[in-house]
């Protein structure tokens, strides 16, 4: 199946989606443990202690891989979003400001995990953040197109492509920019990617649905052990050896030329 059969699909019925999610046993099980106690947490302390929750927390905002550095995201959390020099802003990593946004301990102390970004605007990131895992175990491109419909309507600037790396994973498959270019000069980064992209173009659902399109082209020609294979294509010479798939070839001839 290609890169955007699947993603078609699993947008194509979003309820459905959503119900496979939910409905996973350690999902379920893990969800209701976070429901029934984030309430009770009243500090940041109380917070990193009860591993069940921090863990369910962290991987909400895909920062799971740093959930073992306590003292840092409690550091983090202590100085909160609102001074311009807090940990938080001097992140290049831009979901570490979301999740000390999500758990403002800072700003609103005891009250900070009855807040909806700490209840169920945490739970809904978990449901998607294990759906584009799980997607990512079958198809790594399907995870990247996931997450980037997901957040291309935050993105402002070009420097916002940049600060997130799987956005510019995703930026330089779908224009093949090779990755050397990320070892350049900031500038000479930002000028490269005005080039291939408009910003404007994120608030657009058409345009972000055209993106993905060529993306998942360029995914799968780049990845070809993804595609399936057809007998048909024994018809086409060369590109059965390539394990390319029917689908893919004709997804290639519809890409728009140039820029969006």
């Amino acid at each position: 199946m290609s890169t955007m059969t699947r993603y078609q699909i699993l947008m194509s019925n979003p309820a459905r989606t959503q119900a496979q999610i939910e409905n996973d046993a350690i999902v379920k099980r893990e969800t209701d443990y976070y429901k029934a106690n984030i309430g009770k947490v009243k500090s940041i302390d109380e917070f990193v202690k009860d591993h069940r929750l921090f863990s369910y927390a962290m991987k909400a905002f895909g920062l799971q891989d740093m959930t073992f550095a306590k003292a840092f995201m409690k550091k983090l959390l202590a100085e909160g979003t609102a001074n311009p020099k807090s940990m938080a802003n001097q992140m290049t990593n831009p979901l570490y400001k979301e999740f000390a946004k999500a758990f403002d301990f800072a700003g609103k102390g005891p009250y900070a995990t009855s807040q909806a970004s700490a209840t169920s605007g945490t739970v809904a990131r978990y449901y998607r953040q294990t759906l584009e895992m799980k997607e990512g175990e079958r198809n790594e491109g399907v995870r990247i197109a996931l997450y980037f419909k997901r957040k291309a309507s935050s993105i402002t600037t070009h420097m916002g492509l940049l600060a997130d790396k799987a956005v510019l994973q995703f930026v330089q498959t779908t224009f093949n920019i090779p990755q050397g270019a990320s070892k350049a000069d900031i500038d000479v980064q930002v000028r490269n990617l005005e080039k291939h992209i408009k910003i404007e173009d994120l608030q657009d659902p058409k345009k972000v649905d055209k993106l993905i399109q060529r993306f998942s082209a360029m995914w799968d020609m780049n990845n070809t052990s993804i595609a399936t294979t057809n007998p048909v294509l024994s018809l086409f010479g060369d590109t059965a050896e390539t394990g390319m798939s029917v689908d893919l070839m004709m997804s290639i001839a519809k890409l728009p030329r140039g820029g969006f």
